[in-house]
Parts: C-alpha cells; sequence; structure tokens
C-alpha cells in the first residue's frame, strides 16, 4: 500500500458498513479478513495501479499474491493462457483479467471481491464507474484554475512524506509537476537520455533550472543483459523489459529518494483520442481503438509463436472481438472521444502503464499524481474541445508558468507561446539536422532497445537468451525462426523487428524466470 488516505480506518468502515471505497485514493491492494462473515475482501485502488493475482483451481480462488513469478511457482498449474498471450503480442500488455496462465487472473480495478473460506467469489462489484459528465457551467478559464489547484493538491499529497525526487522529460507532464514542487535547490530532479547530447535531458535541465532544482542529467548506458532476471521479474514478465529504462538509475535514485513523483497518464488525461471531431466514416470505437493500441512487429509473435497453439483462429480478430467487447462496458458514454480514454485508461494504462510502476520500485516507490481521485473525477467533467491538441495543459503552463512556457517542448520543437506553428518553424531545422545525419553516416538513438541491442556485445546476449541449448522458448518456436528473426533485425534495424525480439526476450526470459 502506498499513499492511500483513508486506510487506517478502512477496515473498521467496513466491518460497520459505512465504508466509501471511491473515497480511497492512493496505491493499494487490501486485503482483509472479515470474521463476522468468514469471508475475504480484497480492494483494488480506482485505476488499478497495485497488481495483485489470484489463481483459481476450478472455480476456486486458492491462491492470492502481488508477484506474479512467485504465486505462479507455488500455486499454478503452469498452462500457458494462448488467447491472453495473442494480446500481449498484439499490443504490448495483457488485455482484461488475463496473464500468461489459464488459471492466474488479475484483481481489476476499482472492484471490491468478496472471497468465501472455501474459495467461492462471492461477489465481484465495481465501486465507480466511468462517466463523461460535461461540466457547462464552468467557463475554459475556470477550468484552467481548477485544473491547477487539483494539480497543486494532488502533488501536495505526494510529496508529503519522504524524500522525493522529479524525473523531468522533454515532455509538458513532468513540466507542469515541476511547477508544483518547492522551488530551490532542496528539490532533486534528474533526466535521462540515450546519448550525451539527448534533446530530453537539454530540454529537462531548462526545466529544472528555471525552478532552481538541484538537477542529475543520465546518458542511459547498456545495462539491460545484466540484470535482466530481475529486471523481468520485477515487470512479472508483463512489460516489453527494454520499455522500463528508469531502471537504469535505480541504484543511483535510490541513495537520493524514498518516493519518485511520475507524470503518468498526464498526456492522456490532457489531449484527444484522435476522435474529437467523431471517428472516420465506417469506422467503429473499437476499431480505432485497436488501431491506436496495436504494435508493428506482432505478425512475427503471432505467426511464430502463437498460432502453433491455436490452429485455425484469425488471431487478428481474436484479439480485435476482445477489444470490442470491452468496449461496450462504455457505450453509455456519449462522447466517443472520451469513451476511447475511458477503455483506454481502464486496459492500457491498468496493464501496460501501471506494471511500468514496478520499474521504479527498486530504486523509490512511484507516486503518480495523475492518478489522486479528485483529478479523476475532475477530467470526467472536462469536455473533449478544452484538452485538444493539450491546449489546456499549454494555456496552464502559460497562464502559471510563464517561464516554463518559454522553453521548448521536445514534440515541437518550439516553446508553447509558438506550439501551433512549430511544424513550419522548426522545418529549416529538422531538414538539416538529418541532412547532416546523412552525411556522416549517423543513426539517431530514439529507443532504448537499440542502446542494449546495439551495443558491442548486444547480439552476443540476445544470442545467449534466445538461442542457447536448453531454452525453454525452444520448446515453443524453432531456433531457426528465431536466428533468421535476429538476421533480419541486424540487418534492417527497423522498429517492426525492434518491436519483435524486445518482445520474443521478455518471453524467453520469462520463462527462464518460472524454473
Amino acid at each position: 500500500v502506498e499513499m492511500i488516505s483513508g486506510l487506517l480506518n478502512s477496515s473498521e468502515e467496513w466491518a460497520a458498513g459505512r465504508l466509501d471505497a471511491q473515497q480511497l485514493n492512493g496505491r493499494f491492494l487490501l486485503i482483509a479478513n472479515d470474521e463476522a462473515r468468514n469471508e475475504q475482501v480484497v480492494i483494488t485502488d480506482r485505476l488499478g495501479a497495485m497488481h495483485g493475482y489470484y489463481v483459481l483451481r476450478g472455480n476456486r480462488v486458492v491462491a492470492i499474491g502481488t508477484d506474479l513469478a512467485d504465486l505462479a511457482c507455488q500455486a499454478s498449474a503452469r498452462e500457458l493462457d494462448w488467447e491472453a498471450i495473442a494480446t500481449f503480442f498484439s499490443m504490448g500488455f495483457f488485455l482484461d483479467d488475463r496473464t500468461y496462465f489459464t488459471d492466474v487472473r488479475i484483481f481489476e480495478p476499482a472492484s471490491i471481491y468478496r472471497i468465501s473460506a472455501d474459495g467461492e467469489i462471492l461477489e465481484h462489484q465495481r465501486y465507480w464507474e466511468w462517466h463523461h459528465t460535461v461540466d457547462r457551467s464552468r467557463s475554459y478559464s475556470d477550468t484552467i484554475d481548477e485544473y491547477n489547484a487539483l494539480l497543486r493538491q494532488a502533488v501536495a499529497r505526494c510529496i508529503s512524506d519522504g524524500r522525493v525526487i522529479l524525473p523531468i522529460s522533454g515532455g509538458l507532464d513532468s513540466r507542469s509537476l515541476a511547477l508544483m514542487m518547492p522551488e530551490g535547490p532542496e528539490t532533486q530532479a534528474y533526466s535521462y537520455g540515450y546519448t550525451p547530447d539527448s534533446i530530453e535531458t537539454r530540454i529537462a535541465a531548462q526545466v529544472a533550472a528555471a525552478r532552481g532544482f538541484s538537477f542529475t542529467a543520465h546518458t542511459i548506458r547498456p545495462y539491460l543483459f545484466d540484470r535482466l532476471p530481475e529486471i523481468v521479474r520485477v515487470l512479472h514478465g508483463s512489460q516489453d523489459v527494454t520499455q522500463a529504462r528508469q531502471m537504469s538509475v535505480n541504484a543511483w535514485v535510490r541513495e537520493r529518494a524514498d518516493a519518485v513523483l511520475t507524470g503518468l497518464w498526464g498526456d492522456v488525461w490532457c489531449d484527444q483520442m484522435g476522435a474529437a471531431d467523431g471517428l472516420p466514416p465506417g469506422t467503429s470505437a473499437a476499431e480505432h481503438a485497436w488501431h491506436k493500441m496495436q504494435k508493428r512487429g506482432r505478425t512475427w509473435l503471432l505467426e511464430q509463436v502463437v498460432r502453433p497453439h491455436l490452429p485455425g483462429v484469425d488471431l487478428e480478430t481474436l484479439v480485435t472481438e476482445k477489444i470490442a467487447a470491452g468496449m461496450h462496458q462504455f457505450d453509455h458514454i456519449e462522447d466517443v472521444d472520451f469513451r476511447i480514454k475511458a477503455y483506454k485508461t481502464s486496459r492500457w494504462a491498468f496493464r501496460w502503464s501501471n506494471a511500468s510502476l514496478r520499474g521504479f520500485e527498486p530504486g523509490a516507490t512511484p507516486r503518480i499524481p495523475y492518478y489522486d481521485v479528485d483529478l479523476v473525477d475532475f477530467f470526467c467533467t472536462v469536455p473533449t474541445a478544452y484538452v485538444r491538441d493539450r491546449r489546456l495543459q499549454i494555456d496552464h503552463l502559460k497562464r502559471y508558468a510563464p517561464n516554463l512556457a518559454r522553453i521548448p517542448w521536445q514534440a515541437t520543437g518550439t516553446n508553447l507561446y509558438l506550439a501551433d506553428h512549430s511544424r513550419w518553424l522548426t522545418l529549416p531545422g529538422r531538414a538539416y539536422r538529418k541532412l547532416l545525419r546523412t552525411v556522416r553516416r549517423q543513426r539517431p538513438i530514439q529507443r532504448n532497445w537499440e542502446v542494449q541491442f546495439l551495443a558491442p556485445d548486444g547480439r552476443a546476449q540476445l544470442e545467449h537468451w534466445l538461442l542457447r541449448p536448453g531454452l525453454k522458448v525452444h520448446d515453443l518456436v524453432e531456433p531457426r525462426a528465431i536466428r533468421d528473426l535476429l538476421d533480419s533485425f541486424y540487418a534492417s534495424l527497423g522498429p517492426a523487428e525492434g518491436y519483435s525480439v524486445s518482445m520474443l526476450l521478455t518471453f524467453s526470459a520469462w520463462l527462464e524466470a518460472l524454473g
């Protein structure tokens, strides 16, 4: 349990039948014995930020835990759930409540589970439902002010205990959090980039300097293979191991902080989902969501790894039908853009983004202001037009922090006052830099897998984890196919092949972690 208000009295309130679970605020999984009813009660936080799992034997819960590998080894039959793995490979995260194993499920967000003494799930109820109830009495200007007050309140809650450190990127979410942190050198901040001249760390340094923070820039070096068994277990095997780049600075952070403040999900709340003007003709909300979430490079994984275990199944149809079924939960939301946002938060944030939170934990506990329940409730009242193209977030920074608004935004290359014209203003510079890289034959490094896989021993390490004799993955995929994939990857260095290799590495390391 981390950063939860109302925890001390929650068990008493539950026993008395007075617990208002939707007011519990933080990242938590509450598990309590209800002696009066002779049953267990499990309560999850609103956005499922703390993951917990249970093992079913038939229709009975036989084990509950928060470490998927340990739980699977102790209680699961470990029969691979190929439909679930198909969603994992297709989008980079597991869908709904499924995991690697047919008998292991994840507790869903905003939920109360009642489990009898013999393991029967007596009830699973949601204590909070998604909605989009626009407050039409509140002006745009007042909306900016309310956002400012609620974000300030959320950050204050997150920094009220222990030493807190702020990672800063070239984006707007961490910049908005920087505005809310105490000004001066007592606030610690850091950033990481893929090269010493990284634009991300350069912008982060400017943000930190504008607030007077103590700041350290890190260049990400090859670290993945030295710690791969630890990393795949920390992530529960449920996220591409190259995505958790925060693992590269855990030891440094651990010496300086008890908690790390992350801007996770600020960009989703403060933007549209590409449907602010409605959906393209003939496109459903589910199809639009699938288009946003699908990964290039999934085809090799589906055909080489999953296909032999689901013969005759159209795997893409399998995934899209699961998305369509999940979208029905939000049919009551009239605004189609917010409907997709609610779906994305309940699936992508729950299973992918929240998995990445565990990547902070070997260093410091993650705290997430944009998950604050008061902020979530607020965004459920904001018109999509107000957040379209980051409008609300940009105007908030321009109003409350002009000095931060004058710092370039990595996404556009211009400051926030010129964001609407960035495409044309930055065109000459972008063209020049591209020409320079072409002449010098330089490859821009934009992804963590490029740092890890293109290191001098990168290929040898990949072959160690994917091709050495005796690996469990060879029971599922022919080594010849894996070698062909590696040859193709190193010949093209394309993002699709990079994704295929990264996810196969994750899968292989996870199988080995299970012993």
